[in-house]
This record gives structure tokens, C-alpha cells and sequence, in this order.
């Protein structure tokens, strides 16, 4: 089974400044998985059965019964189906692990979490088969039923080899915490919002070898974080990646995303404010390749989605994009390039380093406002705000087609119909393998 290792931290060094986009130390859990397994607790032996009408409570059985009980143990969901009405908040443990090799499937409309993992250390929610899933029938119950998996406050752990499909809600919150690695999965949500595939806060995760498919955010940071490292991604039909939503008092530094394969949705990658305060700095976006999406590059310091917060803007300074080739549906109804930065805290330190993006018509404009930097329709300097400034634009020089993977969805899943649990792959962006095997293969 793949373990959290120590990660070498990473400072790259760019032509207009240093960037500082790093894991601060190891992720992932401290034991191997087989001293997890010295005692495993079976659900069926804790009141469940295979075909259960609600394994929900013989999960929490199994938990507070042996785990809690148990250093060393594997809370153990044999290969099966199962529905599950009652969810569960898991709490606490020391070196423990979820394994869960069957399929659970949401059978209660109530909100919340199907299942939440708090304050656990030393900690792994794993599928040995990689074939484990929880299917949320998110088009029965939308917005209004559970979100999926949500890990809270927990410390040196990894969620690997798990399915999530169709939740109504987000699919997996990583909600602060450290020093994790999320890793092998396949995410698949409905062609709606509202079904962010994962949302991430806390210091120091590794997530890489995702494939989502939704129409919502494909992997996001939000509000406190450092040391954030998200590479091989791919965003399959999803809404495209992003940082935010900012709001007052956002830091957020140090943050790492590379090798993300983006084929169709919303946008490349947006960072995305309504008012708010504090900062966001420190970031490099590199290597990004799309195609088909609505949007590319997009920072929206006025994005509409959602309500403003308190506070005259987010500063957004050290912000570097480097090596990006895609195109937009169309340039001219929605700039490939894109920086609308707010007056009173101007966007400083913007550097674009080989970035082509393009458009599928062949026409394309890039806008400015209030962005100090290096490349596209950046102003040079950090003065004073300025109004937005459209340029339009010809194919630049570097742009090239974007490959393909094999496995690109032409659209996205139906919004009235169970969602098909897919499998995991084995390559989330092209030309470059998964970084950790498939626990099934080993």
C-alpha cells in the first residue's frame, strides 16, 4: 500500500521573483498500512450485512467498539453493496484505517455528511480493491441531501483509491488539518453546480491523480491555507479548478498547482473574490493544457456568484502562470485571458511566462483591470487602479493543440438519472504516468 513519504520541499526560482510553493514536511500516514491491520474490524460482525438495508450503524459499531479499542486496527467494509441511511461522524483514533472495499449508496434524503473522519491521526480511508465507492444519487435529493466524505482537523493521513459519484451536495471537504495526501481517485457529479469534486483547506496536502467530472469545481483551495501541492489533475467535463471563493480575512500562500489536463467546463482555472480582505500570494499555476472550455485564465475580483463580503478586496500579489496552451469556446464572448482586479487593492506582481491560450473561433480579446505585472494586457509597475482595457488578440506564436486522454467525456452526466460509478484510471494527464500505483496493482 502507497504511504505518506517525506516530500522534498520545492522553491523554484522565476525570472521576476521566487516563488515559494512547497509541502513543509511529510504527508500522508506514519505507519504502513499492515501495522494497521494487526486487529480488523468487520462491519458485518458488528451488525451489518451485505445488501444492509443501513450499514450506517454497524460502521459507528465497528468504530467505537474496536477501533477505539484497537491501535493497530482496520475498520473493514467487505466487497458488497450496501445502502446507508444513518451517517456517521468517526471521531478521534491513532493509527487506524477505513478500509472500505464495498459500494455504499446514499438511501436518506437528511443533510450533513454521509461520513466525517475528525480529529483522527495516523490515519488511511482506503479501497485495497480501488474499486470502493459511495454513490450518492445526488439527482433524488440536489442540494438538499449530504455531501459525501468530509475529513475535519485530522493530522498525517491519505485518502486513495476511492470512488465518489452524484453527491448531492460537495463530495470530498478536506476541512483544515495537515499533512495529507489525496490521491487515485475518480470523482463524478452531475452537470450542475453545486457539486464541487474537492474542496481543500488546512497546511501541507498533497493531492494528485484525481480525475473529476462534474459542473462545478473540479479541485479547489480555499481559506486558511499553506503549502498546497496539486499536480496531475485531470478536469474531465468539470467546472475547472480554481482558488477561492475569497472572503474577509482570506491568507492563503504557498500554493503549488502543476500538470492539470482541463477538456471541456467552465474555465481553466479561476481565482475568484466579491469584496473580502487579507491575501492570497505566493502561488504558481504551471503547466495547464485545455480544451473546449468557456473560460481560461480567469481572475474575477467581482464574481458574481457569490454575495459581497466586508472588506475593500483580497490582495493578490507573487502570482505566476507559466507554460498554459488551450483554447476557449469563443475569445471574444469570454477573454481566454483575464484579470479583473479590484481599484483599492490592486492585483501586483502578475507574471505570465509562456502562456498561449487561443479560441476555437479564431477571434479572441484578453482584459485588464486594475492588474500590475508581466505579460498579456498587464500594466507594468504597481500604481493605481485602472479602468478594464480589452486588447484584442492573435494566435500567439507558442500555441499548439492540446493532446487528448483517452476517456475525454464529450458532456457532462445527466441531472435526472443515477450517474454510473466509473472506474479509477491510470493516467490523469498526458504524456506523464500516475505517481503512486493503483492499490489494486500492488
Amino acid at each position: 500500500m502507497a504511504l505518506g513519504l517525506v516530500r522534498v520541499s520545492i522553491i523554484l526560482g522565476l525570472a521576476s521573483s521566487v516563488v515559494l510553493a512547497q509541502l513543509s514536511g511529510s504527508v500522508g500516514p506514519t505507519t504502513p498500512t499492515s501495522e494497521k491491520q494487526a486487529t480488523i474490524c468487520n462491519v458485518l460482525d458488528y451488525g451489518g450485512e451485505i445488501g444492509s438495508s443501513d450499514i450506517g450503524p454497524a460502521i459507528g459499531n465497528a468504530f467505537t467498539e474496536c477501533v477505539l479499542n484497537n491501535s493497530g486496527s482496520t475498520l473493514y467494509v467487505p466487497e458488497g453493496n450496501y445502502d446507508m441511511k444513518t451517517w456517521q461522524i468517526l471521531s478521534g483514533g491513532t493509527k487506524w484505517a477505513f478500509q472500505m472495499d464495498g459500494v455504499i449508496t446514499r438511501a436518506s434524503t437528511a443533510g450533513g455528511n454521509m461520513i466525517v473522519i475528525e480529529n483522527a491521526d495516523d490515519f488511511e480511508f482506503f479501497s485495497s480493491n480501488s474499486a470502493g465507492a459511495i454513490q450518492g444519487l445526488g439527482y433524488q435529493c440536489r442540494n438538499t441531501g449530504p455531501r459525501l466524505l468530509r475529513i475535519e482537523t485530522s493530522t498525517n493521513y491519505s485518502v486513495h483509491d476511492i470512488i465518489l459519484v452524484d453527491s448531492p451536495e460537495f463530495h470530498l471537504v478536506i476541512q483544515q488539518g495537515s499533512n495529507g495526501e489525496i490521491y487515485n481517485m475518480a470523482i463524478r457529479g452531475t452537470n450542475l453546480g453545486g457539486s464541487d469534486g474537492i474542496d481543500v483547506w488546512g497546511d501541507n496536502y498533497w493531492i494528485h491523480d484525481v480525475e473529476v467530472t462534474n459542473r462545478d469545481e473540479c479541485v479547489t483551495v480555499k481559506s486558511p491555507s499553506t503549502n498546497i501541492l496539486v499536480e496531475r489533475i485531470w478536469c474531465n467535463q468539470s467546472g475547472g479548478s480554481a482558488i477561492g471563493s475569497l472572503g474577509t480575512g482570506t491568507a492563503i500562500e504557498n500554493i503549488l498547482y502543476r500538470n492539470v489536463y482541463t477538456n471541456g467546463g467552465n474555465q481553466i482555472f479561476m481565482i475568484k473574490s466579491n469584496g473580502g480582505s487579507g491575501y492570497l500570494k505566493n502561488v504558481l499555476l504551471q503547466n495547464f493544457i485545455a480544451r473546449g472550455t468557456a473560460y481560461g485564465l480567469d481572475v474575477d475580483q467581482f464574481w458574481s456568484g457569490t454575495s459581497t463580503a466586508a472588506g475593500d478586496g483580497v490582495q493578490l500579489t507573487n502570482i505566476t502562470f507559466e507554460n498554459w496552451d488551450g483554447a476557449v469556446v469563443d475569445g471574444v464572448q469570454r477573454s481566454p485571458i483575464q484579470f479583473l482586479c479590484v481599484g483599492d487593492v490592486p492585483c501586483t506582481e502578475m507574471t505570465l511566462s509562456n502562456v498561449n491560450l487561443w479560441s476555437a473561433t479564431d477571434e479572441a480579446t484578453n482584459k485588464c483591470e486594475s492588474a500590475f505585472g508581466v505579460g498579456s494586457c498587464l500594466q507594468s509597475g504597481d500604481a493605481s487602479s485602472y479602468a478594464v482595457t480589452i486588447t484584442s488578440i492573435t494566435e500567439p506564436a507558442g500555441f499548439t493543440t492540446p493532446p487528448t486522454l483517452t476517456g475525454d467525456l464529450s458532456s457532462g452526466f445527466s441531472t435526472d438519472s443515477s450517474i454510473p460509478i466509473p472506474t479509477i484510471p491510470s493516467t490523469f494527464f498526458p504524456g506523464l504516468p500516475q505517481i503512486s500505483p493503483l492499490a489494486k496493482n500492488l
